[in-house]
């Protein structure tokens, strides 16, 4: 399957050139190349439709590795462990 194809059958989107921009936009996000919000921007929606479609296909993100996710919930229980209730 060429790279060509695959774009042509990707099921988002009915332009070819939206396909691509969702794609470039996608693979940037991912690598860390560029915020939710640019992502959102060059795919010409807000960041909240752009982060609803993302959870629609399953695309996790996180600006986070795996360790800092970790470091960051065991601190959040520490806050919420202290919370006066």
């Amino acid at each position: 399957m060429s790279l060509s194809s695959s774009v042509e059958d990707f099921p988002l989107f009915e332009k070819r050139e939206d396909k691509e921009r969702f794609l470039i936009a996608l693979g940037l996000l991912a690598s860390r190349s560029v915020t939710l919000a640019k992502a959102a921007e060059l795919v010409g929606m807000s960041r909240s439709e752009f982060s609803a479609l993302l959870r629609s296909v399953g695309f996790r993100y996180s600006y986070l590795d795996e360790d800092e996710a970790l470091e960051e919930i065991g601190a959040a229980g520490e806050v919420a462990g202290k919370q006066p209730g």
